[in-house]
């Protein structure tokens, strides 16, 4: 009698402790899944909001719009994610919902559970661009974005933006040439001097002007790697021989001019995110950079 008891007692016992298992193996692995569910909801977010900072501050539906596209790219259902962009344009936030249903878990009574995820990313000021940079430094000025602006170097009547050619990572007109064609490759930071080009440049002129006459967009249409946009130092004097970088200015090419050997570049300088280190406490001059807050 005893024998039986004892048995009876073993199974009531193997019975709990498989419940139990059972029960830490709906943990675990629901647990788990959740973890992961949530970490692909988040880097879907993050993705999102970064390609639609590139947008702003001009066009805030556009940013509304890049930030669905990437988020249903990424499986997740934009009607669960709300949007809000700030009155100035300069930051967007997006919280997004997901439900994950268990695996195990509704043996014990859990069928599904609610994810979160929040991300924030603001533009400001870009105070340090790697890539890109022309080796024209313009003085700055009180300019108007999308306005049509002449560049010229040493302006004097008709003064609309007076910029000097500038040695990036080296000096001589084959290295001029390549930085005015493609970018200078380097860092420019917001506090480094740099040194004007005293050399020859025209040679490079007319190579300049046809590489930029090889694009047909227009102010109106074009992508983000036109290769008419240019980022260009803003310096507060070029009457030096070193000179203080003081901002970044974006610079869409409409026209490259020769007059006398020299270039004059007509275009307009815009408001444009950039890859690049921001500063708040640096002055607006339109070149900004993005940067996730959570």
């Amino acid at each position: 009698m005893w024998r039986l008891n004892n048995k009876g007692n073993v199974a009531i016992i193997l019975c709990l402790v498989f419940t139990a298992l059972l029960g830490f193996t709906a943990y675990v692995v629901d647990i788990g899944f959740v973890y992961v569910e949530k970490v692909k909801l988040s880097n879907a977010i993050d993705s999102a909001v970064l390609a639609a900072s590139l947008e702003l501050p001009t066009d805030a539906t556009k940013a509304r719009n890049v930030a669905r596209e990437y988020l249903q790219k990424n499986n997740v259902d934009s009607s669960k994610v709300s949007i809000i962009i700030s009155a100035d344009n300069k930051s967007i936030q997006m919280d997004g919902v997901k439900n994950v249903s268990h695996f195990f878990a509704p043996i014990i009574g859990i069928d599904n559970s609610n994810i979160n995820a929040r991300t924030k990313a603001i533009i400001g000021p870009v105070k340090s661009v790697k890539g890109g940079t022309r080796p024209f430094a313009v003085e700055k000025y009180d300019f108007s974005y999308g306005d049509v602006v002449t560049l010229k170097r040493g302006a004097g009547d008709g003064y609309h933006g007076n910029y000097g050619a500038v040695a990036l990572g080296g000096t001589g007109a084959s290295v001029f040439e390549s930085n005015s064609l493609y970018g200078y490759s380097g860092t420019i930071t917001v506090g480094d001097m740099i040194n004007t080009e005293t050399g020859n440049m025209e040679g490079a002129v007319n190579k300049i002007k046809n590489y930029i006459n090889s694009e047909s967009s227009s102010f109106d249409n074009f992508k983000r790697n036109s290769i008419r946009l240019w980022t260009l130092p803003l310096v507060d004097s070029l009457n030096v021989d070193g000179i203080l970088v003081v901002g970044f200015g974006e610079f869409y090419v409409e026209k490259i001019i020769i007059n006398s050997g020299k270039i004059e570049i007509q275009g307009r300088f815009i408001r444009y995110v950039l890859n690049g280190e921001i500063d708040m406490t640096l002055s607006d001059t339109g070149a900004y950079g993005a940067k996730l807050v959570k």
